[in-house]
């Protein structure tokens, strides 16, 4: 397994994972195709080519690539891969990309990817080379995601189930699930986990992700208990470990979402443009 690290993992910035193993596979492709390119430089250099691209979540900065991939089976979980049916091609998906990730605007006018085909985590499992484990959360970091588990070398590829050094963002899903979701990834013990962004870490980057959400969860029962707003605990939030992390403004999202949950308002389970 080779992580291709995509920068420092601030906002449009994602990594992928290969498995040289055969099929020879890619788990998510970024977010433009110049980055998917640098995914097939780190193959051509082993003297491979992909055969198998598998997307583990909706989100663009994560399949952008996939149209780099032509005639290379490109999988994804049901949920995940209706959504990109419906996603590609939205008239105003790439204002929306532009607003999140004003770095790359100029390069997301002509935003476009290629849809994965549908295929249940037990399909993926079987389609992976080795004795490589899929691994399924719904509704935690967005509809549903996946991460793989490589339990002979306790390697551990989360896709975007977690941040190293970068603040996550739970906008298309809900806290809660997403905390308990870590629990079951920290329960693995990984040696090495390859966040979706940021640098390979171990283990400790779970504990860390698992610590800030905990404190998001606490600040969001404290604005329910006492009628406050999230802006309000948001300014006196302790980040904790977390502290220094890139993109610190997502946690008012965080807390936002979180309060939503806790006082049983809809939340936005789903990639909406």
């Amino acid at each position: 397994m080779i992580a291709v690290v995509n920068g420092d993992g601030s906002a449009g910035l994602s990594n992928s994972v290969l498995l040289l193993d055969e099929p020879t596979t890619v788990i998510d492709t970024m977010l433009l195709p110049e980055m998917a390119a640098d995914i097939v430089s780190a193959l051509g250099r082993r003297g491979r080519a992909a055969e198998l691209v598998v997307n583990t979540h909706i989100h663009t900065d994560h399949i952008g690539g996939n149209i780099l991939f032509e005639g290379v089976p490109i999988i994804a979980h049901p949920r995940t891969a209706d959504g990109m049916r419906r996603m590609i091609g939205e008239p105003g998906l790439p204002a929306l990309l532009a607003k999140v990730m004003p770095r790359f605007a100029t390069r997301l006018a002509d935003w476009d990817s290629t849809a994965a085909e549908p295929v249940p985590p037990a399909g993926i499992e079987s389609a992976l080379p080795g004795a490589a484990r899929v691994l399924e959360f719904t509704d935690s970091h967005s509809a549903a995601d996946l991460a793989v588990w490589l339990p002979a070398e306790r390697v551990l590829a989360t896709g975007d189930l977690c941040f190293a050094g970068v603040t996550p963002l739970a906008v298309h899903g809900r806290v809660g699930r997403w905390r308990t979701a870590l629990d079951q990834l920290i329960a693995l013990r990984p040696r090495v986990v390859l966040p979706g962004h940021g640098r390979p870490a171990g283990i400790e980057a779970l504990h860390e992700l698992a610590d800030y959400f905990d404190r998001v969860l606490a600040s969001a029962r404290l604005a329910d208990a006492e009628r406050l707003s999230a802006e309000a605990v948001w300014a006196r939030f302790d980040p904790g470990p977390a502290a220094g992390w890139l993109e610190p403004e997502r946690t008012l999202v965080n807390i936002q979402v979180a309060l939503a949950e806790i006082s049983g308002k809809p939340f936005q389970g789903e990639h909406r443009v």
